[in-house]
């Protein structure tokens, strides 16, 4: 049966860098993050992966090169791997957010229903595009073993689609910087089966 592995990028620099083409910061990783992306090497050097894909922003590429090398694969860039776009809430302090914008600031905190980030997504359309993505490579090539280097917000709202929990509850899980996570798919059940969680390398 083949696996679909989905990997939070590595560690990222701190810092400002701007890419007019992108939504938010779109930091490289640290010299940290690049030895973590390389001890990746290791866990999947006979997963016998045949594609990978990336999110468009330059730290999930930098973590998949070691593993795009290793199986002599191109990464495809696929925007629906994008972070959850937290719209104007990227930026401002928690103080100003709370004043500019109380009732999804209190959203926000009470965590009790979806909301809409101002000028960002929903909890719900941000999940709807990572389970599209899935979904579409599974009927593509549900035979090959598929690595997805991502980011910790989408990867949570996956996870509360595959454990069948509310989009709110997301942030009941913790996703750590190359934290593996490994689903396949029951073709009998026409649904989503959770092998691993959130694995060290």
């Amino acid at each position: 049966m083949a696996s679909f592995y989905i990997v939070r990028h590595a560690d990222k620099e701190n810092g400002e860098f701007n890419n007019p083409l992108l939504r938010h910061n779109d930091q490289p990783i640290s010299q940290k993050g690049r030895e973590q992306a390389q001890k990746l090497c290791a866990f999947f050097v006979d997963k016998g992966i045949s594609k990978i894909y990336v999110s468009a922003y330059q730290r999930t590429g930098q973590t998949a090169a070691p593993l795009a090398g290793h199986f002599n694969l191109a990464p495809v860039v696929d925007e629906r791997l994008n972070e959850i776009d937290n719209g104007l809430f990227d930026g401002p302090t928690t103080e100003e957010i709370a004043l500019r914008f109380p009732a999804e600031w209190k959203a926000f905190r009470e965590r009790q229903a979806d909301f809409r980030f101002p000028e960002g997504e929903t909890g719900k359309e941000a999940r709807d595009r990572i389970v599209a993505f899935l979904n579409e490579k599974q009927e593509a090539h549900g035979n090959e073993n598929t690595l997805i280097v991502s980011h910790e917000g989408l990867i949570r709202l996956l996870m509360c689609h595959i454990t069948g929990n509310p989009v709110y509850n997301r942030w009941n899980y913790y996703v750590d910087f190359c934290g593996i996570t490994e689903l396949t798919y029951q073709v009998d059940y026409g649904s989503w089966k959770l092998i691993r969680f959130n694995q060290s390398c």
